[in-house]
């Protein structure tokens, strides 16, 4: 049994005596499909956490087996991983027949895409700070040996002092020396192009760490102007898009960014992953070494507003276990 709380309910303490015992959960934070997000607070110490409770109770033993198969794996990747500043903590974890319970460290500004909301768009000393996080926390999973395949601003989370920390690894897997992945997943705005490949021809190369690298691309284009560099209202013309790296820096809110950040937005976004920049040299790139002479003159707040919309349109897809019509070589190219 479980208890109603709110729109939600909460597990049954005899079906969760450990979490029950060292924590006390207080308000809902968010939702996903079959899990809920509470805010939290250690008994012992009245420190606040976020618990991540996953509902397992209503599925079959199959798909029971594969979701905690699913979760042990995550949880042996976040402490992999663990201790780097802008890597998620993962404090606890419990375990019962029905539910499992995950305990994060709080971030209490949330996403970062909801931060990118809120103050409309951000210069290129804020994205700078940002993004030199999100490359070093990435860089440390990479050498881990392990590739995320689902960076985005969702997925990436701020402290009160507004740093990075990298979360949900759902999708992350751990690389073996020489392996390559094919499997299609991820969100459909952030996915790079070797990814579509594989889900379109056969006999292709795989895909590796290079892919973490095209979604930072996508993220600091989307952090300087508001709108990621491939949207479309049509999702086949958004993947035909990334397929050929055809973007711009056309728009109006590119007008008073400098040509350091767009250099590195193409180094980042080469179609051919052996061409990519890799992440020490974008630690290196003229941009993180630069001194900003001059604010943004240029007021992009009603166009935000609208641009957001194409965002979240994008970024709120349903992620990508498997793909129900998969994508083929005549869908791809030809008009939908």
């Amino acid at each position: 049994m479980a208890k109603d709380e709110g729109d939600d309910v909460l597990p049954d303490k005899d079906a969760a005596k450990g979490f029950y015992a060292k924590y006390e959960p207080k308000e809902i934070l968010g939702r996903g499909i079959s899990s809920t997000v509470r805010r939290c607070i250690e008994k012992e110490t009245g420190m606040e956490y976020a618990a991540k409770i996953i509902d397992i109770s209503n599925e079959t033993n199959e798909d029971m087996h594969t979701m905690k198969d699913a979760t042990l794996q995550e949880v042996q990747i976040l402490r992999r991983v663990a201790g780097h500043p802008y890597i998620i903590e993962l404090h606890d974890v419990f375990e019962s027949s029905t539910f499992i319970f995950l305990i994060f460290e709080l971030c209490k500004n949330g996403e970062l895409f909801d931060y990118l909301t809120s103050v409309v768009t951000l210069s290129e000393k804020k994205t700078r700070y940002i993004m030199r996080q999100v490359f070093e926390g990435i860089q440390h999973v990479h050498n881990q040996g392990i590739v995320h395949r689902d960076l985005k601003p969702e997925n990436i989370l701020l402290d009160d002092n507004l740093n990075v920390k990298i979360t949900d690894f759902g999708f992350a897997k751990i690389l073996k020396h020489g392996d390559k992945l094919e499997d299609l997943c991820g969100t459909p705005g952030y996915l790079a192009p070797e990814v579509l490949k594989c889900n379109m021809f056969e006999n292709t190369d795989g895909y590796g760490y290079e892919v973490d690298i095209w979604a930072c691309g996508v993220i600091m284009f989307t952090l300087l102007v508001g709108c990621p560099p491939f949207w479309h209202r049509k999702q086949m013309v958004m993947l035909r898009n990334i397929m050929e790296g055809k973007y711009s820096f056309t728009s109006p809110e590119w007008a008073d960014i400098t040509e350091a950040p767009k250099d590195l937005i193409r180094k980042l976004l080469i179609v051919d992953p052996k061409r990519r920049i890799s992440i020490k040299d974008a630690l290196e790139h003229s941009f993180f070494h630069t001194v900003e002479l001059k604010a943004k003159s240029f007021n992009a707040r009603k166009r935000f507003q609208l641009a957001i919309i194409c965002v979240r349109a994008v970024i709120r897809i349903k992620r990508l276990h498997i793909t129900p019509e998969p994508l083929s070589t005549h869908v791809a190219c030809t008009d939908p």
